[in-house]
């Protein structure tokens, strides 16, 4: 079925409804001073208490991860911001383990880089995928279980027709989106933002040899190839779906997918190339050979080979 694109996604092949679903409803922004009450609750009160209670049972800790009783977590550091709480609702309302999102914390202060935005959420259960050896994971399991998660997450139209913009309608987010793009009207308009052919220039210019000049030579058309690539579909990604933000429970089986700051609509191949920019390593030939069949061959190639000219205009 074509999402609201027009366009039917490369991947699934079958699975989607004849008619996509409407898209649940999508949490509303918190105001100013709901943001700068809950950044004093999740400062001055969960956090030391937080500290606390992980040197209290001796608990593992991580960089800015702050673990609660009650099953709950609160991530704080400066990318940490509420459309990642807008983006794992939605998950959840579509019916995927995401965490559930409670509390945005923001002081409002962009210029003090000391007070850091915080987000307090659910902790979803089992271990992360990374933890377990390559030999105790049944990955025909794992592969059926992101077919069924991606394709759940591919049912529902956009509420923001074909604009390519973050979960809640805002700008577009996450660790390989570069020059901070904003909310794009349609996927042409996004590749735009992502066009780095004035950069082509000062990188040939800036080679420090010929065999180095030869290489980004050789990118430029395998890049331009990629960018008039047909039009795809617009679909709802979580765009960092790499082994650790897969989490899987006793039984085998995915329990939870964690990390949505880079959920956003998006065209979609983004879901699966963003995992192999640059020359595949396991995680990114397993999503493309396994999951998805291979049918993004054209757009990770071509993604390869922006790589080189984007990576110093990552947001972060």
């Amino acid at each position: 079925m074509a999402t609201s694109s027009g366009i039917r996604p490369l991947f699934p092949a079958t699975g989607l409804p004849n008619t996509l679903l409407p898209c649940p409803p999508i949490d509303k922004a918190s105001s100013a001073f709901t943001k700068r009450i809950c950044y004093y609750v999740h400062e001055y009160l969960l956090i030391p208490f937080s500290e606390w209670y992980m040197r209290h049972y001796d608990l593992p800790t991580e960089m800015c991860i702050f673990q609660l009783p009650f099953g709950l977590v609160l991530k704080r550091h400066g990318r940490v911001h509420e459309q990642e709480g807008q983006a794992m609702n939605l998950a959840r309302a579509m019916g995927i383990p995401a965490p559930r999102f409670i509390s945005f914390g923001s002081y409002g202060d962009t210029t003090d880089t000391s007070k850091c935005n915080s987000l307090l959420m659910t902790r979803v259960p089992g271990y992360n995928l990374s933890w377990y050896d390559d030999d105790a994971i049944d990955w025909d399991i794992i592969k059926e279980d992101l077919v069924r998660i991606i394709t759940r997450m591919r049912s529902f139209s956009s509420p923001f027709g074909n604009a390519i913009c973050g979960a809640g309608g805002g700008p577009i987010r996450g660790p390989l989106v570069p020059w901070k793009p904003p909310r794009c009207a349609d996927e042409a308009d996004f590749r735009r933002h992502i066009d780095p052919s004035d950069h082509f220039p000062r990188l040939l210019a800036t080679s420090r040899s010929e065999a180095e000049r030869a290489v980004y030579a050789a990118k430029i058309p395998q890049v331009e190839a990629f960018l008039a690539l047909p039009e795809h579909a617009v679909v709802f990604t979580h765009g960092d779906l790499v082994r650790h933000n897969i989490f899987v429970g006793e039984d085998g089986h995915i329990s939870g997918i964690i990390d949505w700051e880079a959920g956003a609509w998006m065209p979609d191949y983004w879901e699966f190339s963003v995992t192999a920019p640059m020359p595949m390593g396991p995680w990114g030939q397993y999503m493309d050979k396994k999951v998805s069949g291979g049918v993004y061959a054209r757009e990770i190639k071509g993604h390869q080979a922006l790589f080189p000219f984007i990576a110093d205009g990552f947001s972060y």
